[in-house]
């Protein structure tokens, strides 16, 4: 067992590690603004949440303010922001990965690691053109919480979906099989369904679909 008399004696990074790998692999993707200068800013960002499907919205957390936390400011300047999960290998890995880098104010994640966009059809923010699913948003609420973590809900305004998400005709949408996940700081993973089961009801066990 573990308590709080093992953790505050990690160290610091140790820590962070452990507790952010904890539950698993999780949703990783990149979180798109433009810069007060015209720059495409990306962020890494595995703390996100589905809101609501009507209407559809999605929820983000960003860790407490620094000096260097240019996608909030670049968020609440322009109103709205992408968000993008990617599929592939090493080599994506490592290009959304390197986007967490503390690059300097103006100068674009997207450029330096060859990731290339476009302007979303409706909002002035960058699109990933290589991303399995592109979600272009406006911002509509901000919520502080604890340790001065700020929760963001965006409404969601455009999708694109590459050739390779495939919706079924009940609605689910059918991701690639190396879309990518994170779990912790630096490790990602690939996805892969295990079994579709019907709605829950407590008279009847779930069937196959």
């Amino acid at each position: 067992m573990l308590t709080a008399v093992d953790w505050e004696a990690w160290e610091p990074r140790y820590r962070a590690q452990f507790f952010n790998s904890l539950g698993g692999a999780r949703q990783v993707g990149l979180l798109t603004s433009f810069s007060h200068e015209g720059a495409a800013n990306a962020a890494v960002f595995s703390q996100t949440l589905h809101v609501s499907a009507n209407p559809p919205q999605l929820g983000f957390l960003f860790r407490p303010l620094t000096a260097e936390h240019q996608g909030l400011r670049y968020v609440r300047a322009q109103g709205c922001f992408g968000f993008h999960v990617l599929s592939g290998g090493p080599l994506e890995a490592a290009q959304l990965h390197q986007c967490s880098a503390k690059y300097p104010e103006g100068e674009s994640e997207l450029d330096a690691v060859g990731l290339e966009w476009q302007v979303f059809d409706s909002l002035h923010a960058p699109r990933v053109r290589k991303a399995a699913v592109a979600y272009g948003l406006r911002l509509m609420e901000e919520h502080a919480l604890a340790n001065g973590t700020i929760l963001v809900v965006g409404s969601v305004v455009e999708v694109h979906l590459d050739p390779s998400v495939q919706v079924a005709s009940r609605g689910l949408v059918h991701h690639p099989e190396d879309l990518l996940l994170a779990q912790g700081l630096d490790t990602y993973h690939h996805s892969q369904s295990v079994v579709s089961l019907s709605y829950a009801q407590p008279d009847r066990q779930p069937s196959t679909l």
